[in-house]
């Protein structure tokens, strides 16, 4: 049988229908498919952000754990080379740390600024980093500036050691010094010089004079020969051995602080009061045999 023209344009509305829906049906699905990426796209941008803050928050985390392990002792503590060596290390992981971090901030806040990607949760939490970044960033400084202070405080404090123990160094040179002359001084102060010998020995050294006979002789007065005397300490001598059988003192001493004594037929001098004895004159002069 023969297709009609009314069969024929049925099946002409049928096929153009038919034609129209496929089109619409592909139009949506691609606008769908553009949804859905867009969608992945920003979820995985969104997951980024997230992810980095995260990252960024765990990292301050342990900023924050290594401050408390740093431990400034006190100025008068020193700091052994294992100490100091390790709180460098640690000073320098921080300032690595914080720089690390405030840069990966700064990409995330440009990043999202760009996307056009509005979240106040976002925004709130980069806000939040940026402060804790800046506290840590100022405890930092902080921990910095109190090594720094110590470090300088020692260095005075060592400055001020190395100064006293000149000073000390030269008080005790000077100290030296003024005992040396103290000790010279008391030497001086207790030295006495003593000679014993006949009445001729005496006159040839000068010792005794007279201008004439019957002119009273005169002890010491004139330039007598020094070396003939002998020098010793007036404390610490007691005795004089004086090896004859008469002896007569001719200089001036208290009496009191004296005495002559024989000892296996000869004379011993005895001075029993030495600050008595020498207190007229230092030198003491013996006519002997």
């Amino acid at each position: 049988m023969k297709p009609t023209i009314f069969s024929l344009a049925i099946l002409l509305v049928l096929m153009t229908s038919c034609g129209k829906q496929s089109a619409d049906y592909k139009t949506l699905k691609a606008q769908n498919d553009s949804l859905m990426n867009a969608k992945l796209t920003l979820q995985n941008e969104v997951d980024g952000y997230f992810s980095a803050m995260n990252e960024i928050e765990q990292n301050i985390e342990k900023i924050k754990s290594t401050q408390n392990t740093i431990t400034i002792q006190p100025v008068g503590q020193d700091l052994n080379d294992d100490v100091r060596t390790k709180i460098n290390e640690d000073m320098a992981y921080l300032n690595d740390m914080l720089q690390e971090n405030k840069e990966e901030l700064s990409k995330l806040k440009t990043k999202l600024k760009k996307s056009g990607f509005k979240s106040a949760e976002l925004e709130s939490t980069i806000a939040r980093l940026t402060k804790s970044l800046d506290e840590e960033s100022q405890k930092v400084a902080d921990l910095q500036t109190q090594l720094a202070q110590k470090d300088s405080l020692i260095a005075g404090l060592g400055t001020t050691v190395d100064n006293l123990g000149k000073n000390i160094e030269n008080l005790a040179t000077e100290n030296k010094v003024k005992q040396s002359k103290i000790a010279d001084q008391e030497e001086t102060i207790h030295t006495a010089w003593y000679v014993f010998g006949t009445r001729k020995e005496l006159k040839e050294q000068k010792i005794i004079t007279s201008d004439g006979f019957f002119s009273p002789q005169r002890i010491l007065e004139s330039d007598f020969n020094k070396n003939y005397f002998v020098r010793i300490d007036a404390r610490n001598t007691k005795s004089i051995p004086l090896y004859s059988t008469s002896a007569k003192i001719l200089t001036n001493h208290p009496k009191s602080s004296y005495t002559l004594e024989k000892e296996n037929g000869n004379f011993i001098l005895l001075i029993v009061n030495p600050d008595d004895f020498w207190s007229i004159s230092k030198y003491l002069v013996i006519e002997v045999n």
